[in-house]
């Protein structure tokens, strides 16, 4: 049982992180459009 718990908050805890850089590339690559402009 805390074995799985365990795995399933890895997992959450990765697909959070994944979706903070995916965010910050996305936020920074606005950013930079915006000073291209």
């Amino acid at each position: 049982m805390g074995l799985a718990s365990t795995a399933v908050g890895v997992v959450i805890y990765l697909g959070l992180v994944g979706a903070g850089l995916v965010a910050a590339a996305t936020i920074s690559g606005v950013l930079r459009g915006i000073k291209l402009i």
